[in-house]
């Protein structure tokens, strides 16, 4: 059998434990299921990480530093920050229709702190905000570039602009989990680009409001 290199394998695990964190949740995701998950020995497991923890650490970055790369690229770079907006609204859809699973484990992990004790709180207090963290700094990068390509003005409060993103596509998603819906959460999606757009403030001086 060919050796998997361990790069490789340390995204096999990072997919597999997040897939079982969705499926049985966070306390039944143990380092022998996850390892049963992935198709590995779970002396593999124990060799890509130090700890269960540690693992843990890389299904947040997986779900939140990582995320934004392992989209498609937006189809309409070059076409100013509503086209942008609308489109990434789009991807991330299409992705959490095709992975729902992620968005499952997301909403688990971040629920984390209310499941561990006094002592631990802080760390995973500190861990959800680099979750977000994550995604507001790739969502404010894609905006102000899209806007910067075009020639446009960075609107002045892009970071509550992208707060409000990403807390609509957290809705939404939750709703269709709970409650599926594919027609009515893609006219929200819509709904919500819309939204984002013309929350947009601009400086004074350009006359923009």
């Amino acid at each position: 059998m060919a050796r998997v290199p361990t790069a490789e394998r340390r995204l096999q695990f990072v997919r597999s434990a997040a897939k079982v964190i969705a499926h049985d949740g966070l306390a039944a995701a143990t380092t022998r299921r996850i390892a049963a998950e992935a198709e590995a020995p779970l002396a593999s497991l124990h060799y890509c990480f130090r700890s269960k923890d540690e693992l843990l650490q890389e299904v947040y970055y997986y779900l939140s530093r990582d995320y934004a790369q392992s989209l498609p690229p937006v189809a309409v770079s070059g076409a100013g920050l509503t086209a942008v907006v609308r489109a990434h609204a789009r991807r991330v859809w299409e992705r959490m229709l095709a992975e729902p699973h992620e968005q499952v484990t997301t909403f688990e992990l971040l629920l984390r702190r209310f499941r561990v004790d006094a002592e631990e709180e802080p760390r995973a207090l500190a861990m959800n905000r680099s979750m977000y963290e994550g995604w507001i700094k790739s969502t404010c990068e894609l905006f102000e570039n899209a806007a910067v390509d075009a020639g446009e003005e960075v609107p002045a409060n892009l970071e509550l602009s992208a707060r409000l993103f990403i807390s609509g596509i957290d809705g939404i998603s939750m709703q269709h989990l709970a409650d599926p819906d594919t027609e009515r959460s893609t006219a929200l999606v819509e709904m919500l680009a819309e939204g984002v757009t013309g929350s947009f403030t601009y400086s004074r001086k350009t006359g923009k409001e």
